[in-house]
């Protein structure tokens, strides 16, 4: 009789292993739908293009031309923090279609109010003869009004620097 309640744990706790995976593996695919989802919405209002993810661990990325002058990317990468964890971070970037001549003599009163407001939301905000960027701002964003926005700002104030070149 022993035997069979050995046999018997054994085989239960191998059944609840297998349920657990596979509901967390079910968790992970939902997320993934969910965010798929509010990475398309944001990429269709803002006239990107945006390949769903498919696998696990897959890298989001949307990209796209805005009018003539301004191409977009956004994408979210992981990297190992060093301590046996990962971090997530946003990438945030908007070419010129060409480069700006000195565009940091071109930041007026306007344009230093706009690249205020946009380094408040986004950190660490560059802005180049060729580009406008935010990159490694932590945390992964799933929510599609909040990648319109951030993207809108940045595109925002990249129509600004044009406007006065």
């Amino acid at each position: 009789m022993g035997d069979e309640v050995w046999y018997a744990t054994i085989v239960g706790v191998v059944v609840l292993s297998g349920l657990s995976i596979f509901y967390i593996l079910y968790l992970a695919k939902i997320r993934r739908t969910k965010t798929n989802a509010a990475w398309k919405q944001a990429a269709t209002e803002l006239g990107l293009d945006f390949t769903p993810v498919t696998r696990i661990f897959g890298k989001y990325r949307m990209s796209g031309v805005i009018g003539k002058q301004l191409s977009c990317s956004v994408w979210a990468y992981t990297e190992s923090n060093g301590q046996g964890g990962y971090t997530t971070f946003m990438n945030y970037e908007v070419r010129f279609s060409k480069p700006l001549n000195k565009v940091k003599e071109l930041l007026t009163p306007n344009i230093q109010s706009k690249l205020l407001e946009v380094n408040n939301v986004l950190k660490k905000v560059v802005v180049s003869d060729d580009s406008i960027n935010s990159t490694r701002v932590s945390g992964f964003i799933r929510k599609s009004e909040i990648l319109v926005q951030n993207v809108k700002l940045l595109i925002q104030l990249a129509e600004l620097i044009i406007t006065t070149d």
